[in-house]
């Protein structure tokens, strides 16, 4: 009997420590659920700053493109130096802007945010016009933006662009 008593007390205080190793997995599916609402939500918020930054193109205001990218961002276009840090960056986007006939537009096919919550991928295409000597001409390519979130707010880190014309 004594036998029986001890191996049903030692088998009660058991059950709950394999019930409680079940827990954490039950809490991690709720995690990835809530992370999975938050990468939505995180993808809204970065096609956010991607209207905004349309907005501030079609108004041809450099100064406020700059301010979309962290201080230590970095915009790489093509046939031209890279543009590191905000100054950099705004003269960068303001020579662009400058060439006449210039009409920028820019669509996300893909936003991907990391697992972590605090970083993003943003590839997609655009469509350039310009008229540097009258003529107009057209050009469409490709793009990345890598975002990084910094005090709750999404800014580009990283921003390369590159032409689908041949080189010729």
């Amino acid at each position: 009997m004594t036998k029986s008593l001890l191996l049903l007390s030692v088998t009660a205080l058991l059950l709950p420590a394999c019930q409680a190793g079940e827990k954490p997995a039950n809490e991690a599916a709720e995690v990835n659920s809530t992370a999975a609402v938050d990468a939505g939500a995180d993808e809204q918020a970065i096609r956010g700053q991607v209207d905004r930054w349309l907005q501030l193109v079609k108004a041809k205001d450099a100064a406020g493109i700059a301010e979309l990218y962290a201080e230590d961002g970095a915009v790489m276009p093509p046939n031209a130096p890279i543009g590191k840090g905000r100054a950099a960056i705004q003269q960068t986007w303001t020579s662009m802007m400058r060439t006449p006939g210039f009409d920028l537009t820019f669509a996300p096919e893909q936003i991907v945010v990391s697992s972590s919550g605090d970083m993003a991928l943003d590839r997609g295409t655009y469509s350039l016009t310009i008229a540097p000597d009258g003529t107009t001409q057209t050009d469409t390519g490709k793009y990345v933006v890598v975002w990084r979130k910094i005090d709750h707010e999404w800014k580009a880190a990283a921003d390369i662009f590159n032409s689908d014309l041949s080189a010729s």
